[in-house]
């Protein structure tokens, strides 16, 4: 999430309780196909209880997001920030 984000920044977030997520929102979420692993990621489209996410990073390959893994589904969701 560099530039925006940091290793090692805290950020302030809200337990996803199937709250309604949008546009820009920053969600906390279960890599879809390694549940060990936690990304942060922005909210660039929304679909039917799956989400486009993308890294703030202007380089594509510098982080994995929705270009490799695709839509992210609500059951993946831990937590988000507005």
């Amino acid at each position: 999430m560099w530039p925006n984000l940091n290793d090692g920044d805290t950020i302030d977030c809200i337990k996803y309780e199937s709250q309604e997520i949008i546009l820009g929102d920053i969600i906390i979420f279960y890599h879809p196909f390694n549940s060990s692993t936690v990304l942060v990621k922005r909210v660039k489209k929304v679909r039917a209880n799956e989400y486009w996410v993308v890294g703030d990073n202007p380089d594509p390959t510098s982080s994995e997001d929705s270009h490799n893994f695709g839509y992210v589904g609500k059951s993946k969701i831990i937590a988000f920030q507005r």
